[in-house]
């Protein structure tokens, strides 16, 4: 396990929807009658782009410089989320996402980065848009596709996040914001 202390940090790209809609999704989430789980904090709900994991402090300019290519030339697009899903697809659920219909700057925008930014032997996961919204303390049986009200959000830039593990859980830290092209 890597030490954080030293030079290794654990890096993602991350598009944050505007806090109305986390507040939305938090109130329909608490609506539900669920096991014990923890809420993921208001102002760390995200859409996880591309994870890259633990990356050397000395590939830090490349790893910007590699995001910032991936975005370039991609406008500004949107996200639609209209219901709740627990994750993963199979198996026991772990958490519970605010699910965003698929987008295609979205998914070019993934591709992009996975190409970038892929490690060796890892293995390219198909990429479902979600927001992660809590997490079960125990893997639960039951699944959940709960419809909710429409929350349709712009997103202008993407995040690259740092991301340290404490034992109450991630904190995140903003590493570089990279704007998107606006609409013509």
């Amino acid at each position: 396990m890597p030490a954080y202390g030293s030079n290794i940090q654990r890096l993602f790209v991350a598009a944050y929807p505007p806090p109305e809609s986390v507040v939305a999704w938090g109130t329909a989430l608490r609506s539900l009658e669920l096991p014990p789980h923890r809420e993921t904090p208001p102002e760390q709900v995200h859409l996880t782009l591309h994870f890259i994991g633990d990356t050397d402090k000395r590939q830090l300019d490349d790893v910007i410089e590699s995001v910032r290519r991936s975005a370039s030339g991609l406008s500004v697009f949107s996200l639609d989320v209209d219901r709740l899903i627990t994750l993963p697809e199979r198996g026991p659920a772990r958490l519970i996402a605010a699910a965003a219909k698929p987008q295609p700057t979205a998914t070019e925008l993934h591709e992009r980065l996975a190409r970038r930014l892929a490690r060796p032997g890892k293995r390219r996961e198909t990429f479902l848009p979600h927001l992660t919204l809590c997490r079960f303390d125990a893997p639960a049986a039951n699944h959940l596709d709960h419809v909710i009200a429409r929350e349709v959000f712009r997103v202008e830039e993407i995040v690259l996040v740092r991301s340290v593990l404490g034992p109450a859980g991630a904190a995140h830290a903003p590493v570089a914001r990279i704007p998107l092209n606006s609409a013509p």
